[in-house]
């Protein structure tokens, strides 16, 4: 049984990690390391993270400086020993067979990445956002280049968050050879998943709610400023290697267009008068040569 690299980049969450820690422990999949990174936490996640160290011998700590999701995730990929690579996000939860289907989907499929879908638990609401029941399961398997050509679609399945988020996947940990995550952006996982599936050759997908993702209708992300949650910058760095690599790039065009005027609505409202006409300068070269 080949050894799977859990990593939980964790802070400030003495509420909710421990139901985190207890779905991961319970997992049908047993030959896994647990990497939690103390991200410079300032409640009691540090004393509840060794506290399962001390009663759970495939866990491990690293306690550092705060520096953001980004950089805890590096750390971990650092400390990663297994031959696998799987996220979880402190505050989420797997079903117990959520490593087990997804290791099978990879074997079964011959592939280097293994993804499967999830649901949404609104904590404020105490209820299941559920989009997926038993008999929408398929499962498919995709090259890059077609995996990129459903990164957008919503409707049924919400593909489009799945597409991002770097949870809910089985990696192959070669891939993450040459793959840093930004330490000082908002969302780095839009600036970075996207690379993964690009190193890979193939890509399989099962419609199963495998994954818990809990929801915080309150939170500082979900008030966020729309242009932090989401950036320019990730489609145009999309745009410019895609294009290179010959996939076609209409989807992205479009994406970049929706986020232009996104950052024209915020720069302007938050008085950044110098994005706001950046961005009105970079719709209007795209209207003049029709690619909106």
């Amino acid at each position: 049984m080949e050894k799977i690299s859990v990593i939980i980049p964790v802070y400030n969450d003495e509420k909710y990690l421990a139901q985190c820690l207890d779905s991961v422990l319970r997992q049908t999949y047993s030959n896994i390391e647990i990497i939690l990174v103390d991200d410079g936490s300032t409640d009691s996640t540090p004393e509840l993270c060794e506290k399962y160290r001390e009663k759970y011998a495939n866990i491990r700590i690293l306690h550092k400086k705060n520096g953001g999701v980004g950089s805890s995730r590096n750390a971990g990929l650092e400390m990663a020993t297994g031959e696998y690579i799987l996220f979880v996000d402190h505050d989420d939860l797997l079903s117990e067979t959520h490593i087990e289907e997804l290791y099978k989907l990879l074997k079964k499929n011959d592939a280097d990445i293994a993804v499967g879908n999830f649901n949404r638990f609104i904590e404020e609401k105490r209820a299941y956002g559920i989009w997926i029941k038993e008999d929408d399961y398929f499962e498919k398997t995709y090259t890059p280049e077609e995996w990129f050509s459903v990164e957008y679609e919503t409707v049924p399945y919400n593909r489009s968050m799945i597409f991002v988020v770097p949870w809910g996947k089985l990696y192959k940990r070669s891939l993450f050879e040459n793959i840093v995550y930004p330490i000082n952006a908002r969302v780095e996982d839009d600036l970075t998943t996207w690379k993964i599936y690009l190193l890979a050759d193939k890509i399989a997908y099962m419609n199963k709610a495998i994954y818990t993702h809990r929801i915080f209708e309150n939170s500082v992300s979900a008030q966020a400023n729309k242009t932090a949650v989401f950036p320019l910058e990730a489609v145009e760095e999309r745009i410019s290697l895609l294009s290179q690599l010959g996939f076609d790039i209409t989807t992205e065009i479009e994406a970049y267009r929706y986020r232009l005027n996104i950052c024209i609505d915020t720069a302007l409202k938050d008085g950044d008068y110098l994005k706001y006409r950046n961005a009105k300068q970079k719709l209007a070269i795209l209207k003049k040569y029709k690619k909106i």
